[in-house]
């Protein structure tokens, strides 16, 4: 009985307009009864819904400063997250007043309370399901004010907040699915149904697709910025096409219209540009437009709509999508005051009309016209830029992936022996992948041509004891480990770095030549080439084998391995059998450069190297340090004739 007495006390002192300093201490006092009658004493709870407590919480709010407003939306987040009672849980949520904190004309220009609103926007919306949907969507006006007033804050500079609100648009959306349970009543089923079919149309309703026209919007902003050098910019750009990836899985009755909306606002505005060399809404270089189609391929189940541009001699041009106005925001975030209500019932009511009620959903207004884009984009393989190249061929890759006929031949053409091999590794890599399971003669020819290529150049290393290429040397390792199981199983994926333009350098071409030569060898001479096991692991445990040299450093238990006949330099922690070691750096001997400052050993990547590595420092002898490095290159050079020798054996 205390525990009553002091509620209604606490009643009271909240009721007192002279308590405004108490208000704080208050309201959190009654919180915690409030949870504690849900969780113990439900006599406690029915006092607090009879008085209708949290109403005059909203009555407070509306005089309240702007501490004390944040205080009273995270008790009011705190009450929604902990109630346990499903039935106090529905009183709440179906509480007129709960209504008034969401659509309360708040401070926005204050960022804490837009974290706090959002959140309590968030915390809402995880406690509503299909039982209790009618509450928050109103059938009369097809109207929902909580995901409303959520939309607002899609263009809200704080990264947080936008990630919020994606997760209410797409948690709220997602109960329009079907549900997955089948103990609701025949009666429940009709009814849920009823409102779900509405809820559909709200989605679909024009001043709601303004909604995915904001991210639309947003993609190209990004697009139209993007900084090769920043994955941050990257990794945001991919969080938004991941929250349409799993809008259109999950709601499928929106896959045709975010299909189309992205197609005509984003696919077709890069291809008309870059192809038709055509003035669009905004413009993008080669390398950036040819990234965004892959991916939009990769990260979006829109493969056949997107390919079609490139393989179907027909495609469709839907106008009821191009005569959607492309509303551009302002640069500075705004929160939108504009009442909905009335607009969407207008618009509601004529787009429930039989006659257009399909408009935005449906096929009705779309045209087939001849292909423009499938020459030109054929065109792009005359390039020998490497970036353009990699990006073009990628997406093929995708579309073999989906069964699509890939132009062979062409790709094929691109490599032209008659002079040396302009493109990255990488590129040729891809196109030996893009040819696996092709019948093409070419393939053969050029397996010949590249021998006899390789056959001189051995020869020519014999009779004029010539040094062996350094790029060959310092990727050498690549040609000993390649394994063409592993390769075969491999999944090309570009990343940003790939946009940076290739520096293609003389020194490598050798190396490109065996390596190429390796690669359709097995793939025409059913030549399953096995990389060589490497028997250094980092943090494995090694035994100190007699054939290698060993440097001692300043730490007794610490050296410096050489093993010139695997080819590799490993920093190793002996232990105390002094018989075998612990690995802390392990690199092909070749890739190495050295250099030094003061007592400390810098091992860097030679800038040859195509598997680059991080600098590794490692302390030693100031007065013996230039040995070292002497001692290293020594053994690098005493390379050159081994790696001759494992070359010709290829053969």
């Amino acid at each position: 009985m205390q525990v009553i007495q002091d509620v209604k006390k606490l009643h009271k002192e909240l009721q007192k307009p002279e308590k405004s300093h108490k208000y704080k201490q208050i309201i959190e006092e009654l919180s915690e009864y409030f949870l504690f009658g849900d969780h113990q004493k439900e006599e406690i709870f029915d006092y607090f819904a009879e008085q209708n407590i949290l109403n005059l919480f909203y009555q407070k709010l509306k005089s309240a400063n702007h501490q004390l407003t944040i205080f009273i939306i995270e008790r009011l987040s705190m009450i929604i997250t902990n109630l346990q009672n499903p039935l106090n849980l529905n009183y709440v949520l179906s509480n007129p007043v709960l209504h008034e904190f969401i659509n309360y004309n708040y401070d926005f220009n204050n960022p804490e309370i837009v974290d706090y609103y959002v959140n309590f926007l968030k915390t809402i919306a995880i406690r509503i399901n299909r039982d209790n949907f009618y509450l928050y969507f109103n059938q009369r006006y097809c109207t929902f004010p909580l995901l409303w007033q959520a939309q607002k804050f899609i263009n809200y500079p704080d990264e947080l907040v936008k990630n919020t609100i994606q997760n209410i648009i797409l948690s709220l959306s997602k109960l329009s699915s079907d549900p997955k349970s089948g103990k609701q009543t025949e009666s429940v089923i009709f009814n849920q149904t009823k409102i779900m079919v509405q809820f559909k149309l709200y989605l679909t309703t024009s001043p709601f697709i303004q909604v995915y026209i904001k991210y639309i919007f947003q993609i190209q902003q990004m697009l139209e910025s993007l900084n090769i050098d920043s994955q941050d910019q990257l990794d945001k750009l991919e969080d938004i096409l991941m929250f349409f990836n799993d809008l259109i899985t999950e709601c499928p009755f929106l896959s045709t219209l975010l299909e189309k909306l992205i197609l005509d606002k984003l696919i077709l505005p890069i291809l008309d540009s870059l192809l038709l060399n055509r003035k669009t809404s905004f413009i993008l270089g080669y390398e950036v437009g040819l990234f965004t189609i892959y991916l939009f391929l990769t990260k979006l189940p829109l493969v056949y709509p997107i390919m079609s541009y490139f393989c179907e001699d027909q495609i469709f041009i839907d106008e009821t999508i191009q005569n959607i106005k492309l509303v551009k925001q302002s640069q500075q975030w705004i929160y939108d005051t504009k009442n909905m209500e009335q607009e969407f019932q207008n618009i509601f009511q004529n787009e429930l009309d039989d006659n257009q009620k399909d408009q935005y959903i449906g096929n009705k207004k779309s045209n087939l016209i001849q292909n423009p884009y499938k020459n030109q984009f054929l065109e792009l393989l005359r390039s020998k830029h490497n970036t353009l190249l990699y990006l073009y061929l990628s997406i093929w890759f995708v579309a073999k992936q989906n069964n699509y006929q890939i132009p062979s031949m062409q790709i094929i053409n691109i490599i032209n022996l008659k002079e040396e091999i302009v493109f990255s590794k990488k590129l040729l890599e891809l196109i030996i992948l893009l040819m696996i399971n092709e019948d093409l003669k070419e393939l053969k020819q050029l397996y010949q041509d590249l021998k006899n290529k390789l056959v001189s150049i051995i020869s020519n290393l014999k009779v004029t004891n010539k040094r062996l290429s350094e790029g060959l040397f310092v990727n050498w390792d690549i040609i000993e480990n390649f394994d063409w199981d592993n390769f075969t199983n491999s999944q090309p994926v570009v990343k940003m770095e790939d946009l940076k333009p290739y520096v293609d350098n003389s020194k490598l071409s050798e190396f490109k030549y065996v390596y190429l030569w390796i690669l359709v060898k097995c793939l025409v001479k059913d030549f399953k080439k096995k990389g060589v096991e490497n028997q250094y692991q980092i943090n494995q445990e090694i035994k100190i084998y007699q054939a290698c040299e060993l440097i001692q450093l300043a730490n007794s238990q610490n050296y410096l391995m050489i093993d010139v006949n695997q080819g590799y330099l490993i920093h190793t922690q002996i232990q105390q059998d002094s018989e075998s070691g612990i690995v802390k750096f392990v690199q092909p001997l070749k890739a190495i450069e050295c250099s030094f400052m003061g007592d400390i050993l810098i091992l860097e990547c030679n800038k040859l190297c195509i598997n680059q590595f991080k600098p590794y420092q490692i302390k030693i002898q100031q007065d013996v340090i230039t040995s070292v490095i002497d001692r290293i290159y020594q053994a690098q050079q005493s390379m050159s004739q081994l790696i001759i020798n494992k070359l010709e054996a290829l053969f």
